[in-house]
């Protein structure tokens, strides 16, 4: 390995290389121009000041690590294109590109010749590991685009005013022990002038396809959602991002969704915190998804919404303190046109959850605009259903069941049943009800 190499402007690396400690301005930045090369910093600064350009960067390559140097002010801290086995670790990245004004809506599916700017974007990569990176304190962590094979793992993108961790049609992947804290964004709504926290921001985000990811024990405290996984590109593009594993995350205290999961089927969301939000769970159109073990509690609104979802398992999980702890329903509308096979929400499956202290502990009806067909076959078994002012409520729906649960000490019923809504009851237990089942 050569050492003690003072990097200059535009300078291409194809041996194993040491930079000498100091601050070096490279507005051109650098590149990896061959396969099999280490760089390596010494206490070495690479900066630009106009956000343009990228600091490092690989294309068509094999086998390259860049560790343990910083980087400020571009576009891109580091990028590389269409390359295998890449390592990234012990970087730290600053001031990249970023949106400034609060105007702005973040979209989602941008092509990546159009990418926001951000510290580490990898397109077209294979088998790649970034660890231990700091990449906080500008729009964007880590982006994604068309990859397979990564770990990103104990890295720290929090407080960017986009997204922690962005993939976009990206596969095969683990997320583990990382910090994306208040990844969120103040945006002005035109219609109004109101100024809020959100405009899509968040400490996670899945798109166009991304499938059979695994997040763990990640920390996604404050996003702007804490995950958002977004299976649908309006108008019709349907690219359902199935079967990703989120376990143990802790994505408490979103002003929107601690996790928005949408048009997507297969996921599993395990052990995560989901409290303290504007929603828990939001799995509008969403199908084929487990939900278990969640602590899902004090949320403004709705633990766990679900609307046009359908074969849905909610099982073991904590859910308390919440406006209403679930709720499945339609409302129609919107995108709904797109979706024939989603226009109710229906079969579902509740077991032993514990319900407690919500205004309403289980809701479903459906919606004024859904005129074709009811919502239908929601099953309820061995759930606890304490403390609510209402412990379930149905309205408008069909081939419902509620068996073999307890209902203690709520408020106002433990069941209420309005008009048109078909519910058979078998084998539960009233203790202390104000009334325990209500009709009409």
């Amino acid at each position: 390995m050569k050492t003690g190499v003072i990097p200059t402007d535009g300078m291409v690396i194809t041996e194993d290389t040491r930079f000498a400690p100091g601050i070096f301005a490279l507005p051109n930045g650098l590149t990896i121009g061959a396969d099999n090369v280490t760089l390596e910093g010494d206490d070495t600064l690479l900066i630009h000041n106009a956000q343009k350009g990228i600091g490092i960067h690989a294309r068509g390559r094999t086998n390259i690590t860049v560790r343990n140097l910083s980087i400020s002010g571009y576009y891109h801290g580091i990028r590389v294109d269409d390359s295998k086995q890449v390592t990234i670790e012990d970087v730290t990245i600053r001031g990249t590109q970023e949106i400034e004004d609060i105007d702005t809506f973040l979209y989602l599916w941008l092509p990546v010749d159009q990418v926001y700017g951000g510290a580490i974007l990898l397109s077209g990569v294979e088998q790649a590991s970034i660890r231990r990176c700091d990449l906080q304190h500008q729009m964007n962590g880590v982006l994604l685009y068309r990859c397979g094979g990564v770990t990103v793992e104990k890295s720290n993108a929090s407080f960017n005013s986009g997204w922690g961790v962005y993939l976009s049609g990206t596969n095969d992947s683990v997320f583990a022990d990382n910090q994306l804290d208040f990844c969120n964004r103040v945006y002005r709504r035109p219609e109004d002038g109101s100024i809020r926290v959100e405009a899509d921001a968040a400490a996670i985000v899945l798109v166009k396809g991304s499938s059979r990811n695994q997040f763990l024990r990640n920390s996604c405290l404050c996003g702007g959602d804490g995950v958002f996984v977004a299976g649908y590109e309006h108008p019709g593009i349907w690219e359902s991002c199935s079967d990703n594993l989120f376990e143990d995350n802790d994505c408490r205290l979103s002003p929107n969704n601690a996790i928005e999961s949408t048009f997507s089927r297969g996921n599993i969301f395990r052990r995560n915190n989901c409290s303290r939000s504007n929603y828990g769970f939001w799995l509008g159109y969403s199908t084929e998804n487990i939900l278990e073990d969640n602590e899902v509690e004090f949320n403004r609104w709705v633990g766990i919404a679900v609307e046009h979802g359908h074969d849905m398992v909610i099982r073991n999980n904590r859910i308390r303190l919440n406006g209403e702890g679930v709720r499945l329903w339609t409302r129609g509308g919107g995108v709904a046109p797109f979706f024939p096979n989603h226009q109710v929400s229906y079969d579902f499956r509740l077991e032993n959850n514990l319900i407690e202290s919500n205004r309403i502990g289980f809701n479903a009806y459906t919606g004024e605009e859904t005129t074709a067909q009811d919502c239908h076959d929601f099953h309820l078994s061995g759930n606890v259903f304490r403390d609510n002012r209402v412990g379930a409520q149905f309205a408008r729906v069909t081939g419902c069941s509620v068996d073999g649960n307890t209902f203690a000490e709520n408020v106002e019923t433990a069941v209420r049943i309005n008009g048109q809504a078909e519910v058979r009851l078998e084998r539960n237990e009233f203790q202390d009800n104000r009334a325990d089942i209500v009709e009409g």
